[in-house]
């Protein structure tokens, strides 16, 4: 493991330890409340008036160092402040603690009776095998620090008592002592080798991610490298694949308009050609349909290219939805003007899904204040149909469905207008 990720391992368990920092505040303070306000009940010491406002102010000093903690978490003061310094005072907050709980054990044993004392040798059990749940998973030292100050010098005390009561306790608790520091490694271990694979991981994921990068670069790096690369020709094979992997990619983006997100010219060009072919073949109708949007100049002139541009989005999206079937094709012709390809559609039922296409475009409600046609954005439609013959070609098509667009703007636009069957 690296430096840099042996640091960050470092940080994910100090963190893992701040996620335990509420619920072993709020344990603390309740068991302290519990213990302090049973004893001074009992006894009426001021003492323990005295040792719960310690215990308050410690509660108090380790809740804003959490607070503190969690603003650096972050990033408010990450440059500032070492993850280091924080594991310092996360120590310094549980010895602390430990002090306030070895205080009262100490002093309750010296005081009272063995029989009143009892309660503070379950209290002070409770809060060492609550620290095992807040600080197994990530600092066995801090258990081992907070243990020994807390629970040590109350079973010393009891076993050179020389009373069998004391002695015994005595000995459950260094007995409990030694039984929590053996797990508490082990827990260590487990949950120290599960944030590593973690890290790990993590790494595996920055490599993938670098690796994606440099396949963008692949094609520059291709002609670059291709002297070197032609001596080894495993290496060339591998540069191979991933060469055309990345054309692939390239060819689909660029048939693709950056713009509207539909098919641009250069894939009209090709998917008709194939489309006439198929016709041809099998001796089947292709329609055509030719579409421009009516004073489009005059619609940017007024509202901006950047409107201009959302309404050429809208325009296109509402043909593509209307052309359902697997087939139909709809592309950016050039400019405002877009083409529909329609394999297998006769003549009616091309000029059909026109129709439905000019009255969609109106139903957007795109406003169109300089337009002589409509208050709205409108289209004029062009339709041809043709069944492909040997000795025609994929041009008479596009002329007749071009040459009908121009009578429907000739005729007042916003129309469909067709040219028949050729």
């Amino acid at each position: 493991m690296s430096p840099l990720d042996a640091r960050y391992l470092r940080r994910k368990l100090l963190e893992a330890q701040h996620e335990q920092t509420p619920v072993a505040l709020f344990g603390g303070a309740f068991v302290s409340a519990c213990a302090g306000g049973y004893y001074w009940w009992l006894t009426e010491q001021t003492f323990y008036i005295y040792w719960m406002l310690a215990v308050a102010l410690v509660i108090l000093s380790r809740l804003a160092l959490f607070l503190s903690f969690s603003a650096w978490r972050r990033g408010a003061s990450e440059k500032a402040v070492d993850s280091a310094i924080w594991r310092r005072l996360h120590a310094l907050g549980f010895t602390a603690a430990a002090l306030t709980w070895s205080t009262i054990s100490l002093y309750v044993e010296y005081s009272l009776p063995f029989a009143d004392a009892a309660l503070i040798y379950v209290c002070l059990a409770g809060m060492v095998a609550g620290s095992v749940v807040s600080t197994a998973s990530v600092s066995p030292r801090m258990f081992l620090v907070f243990a020994s100050i807390a629970l040590l010098p109350l079973a010393l005390v009891l076993l050179i008592s020389f009373e069998p009561q004391k002695i015994a306790m005595g000995l459950v608790c260094l007995g409990f002592f030694v039984f929590s520091l053996r797990a508490i490694y082990r827990i260590a271990d487990i949950f120290e080798g599960f944030v590593a694979s973690g890290v790990v991981n993590e790494q595996l994921l920055r490599e993938l991610r670098q690796e994606q990068r440099q396949v963008l670069k692949l094609n520059e790096q291709l002609r670059e490298d291709i002297e070197i690369r032609a001596r080894t020709e495993q290496q060339l094979r591998v540069e191979k694949q991933r060469a055309e992997s990345l054309a692939e990619k390239l060819y689909e983006l660029s048939s693709i308009d950056g713009l509207t997100e539909i098919p641009n010219r250069r894939y009209f060009d090709e998917h008709f050609a194939e489309e006439w072919s198929r016709a041809l073949r099998v001796q089947s109708v292709l329609s055509l349909i030719i579409c421009d949007i009516d004073y489009f100049k005059n619609f940017n002139d007024r509202y901006g290219h950047l409107m201009g541009d959302d309404c050429l989005k809208a325009v296109a999206r509402t043909l593509d939805l209307h052309a359902r079937r697997a087939g139909d094709t709809v592309t950016r012709f050039g400019g405002e003007e877009f083409a529909i390809i329609l394999p297998g559609i006769g003549l009616q039922d091309a000029c059909m899904l026109a129709e439905q296409m000019r009255e969609a475009v109106m139903a957007l409600g795109i406003s169109h204040g300089d337009s002589p046609v409509s208050k709205q954005v409108t289209i004029s439609m062009g339709v041809a149909c043709t069944i492909p013959r040997k000795d025609s070609r994929p041009a008479e098509l596009l002329r007749h469905a071009d040459e009908a667009l121009y009578r429907a703007k000739h005729q007042g636009r916003n129309q469909v207008v067709s040219a028949g069957a050729v």
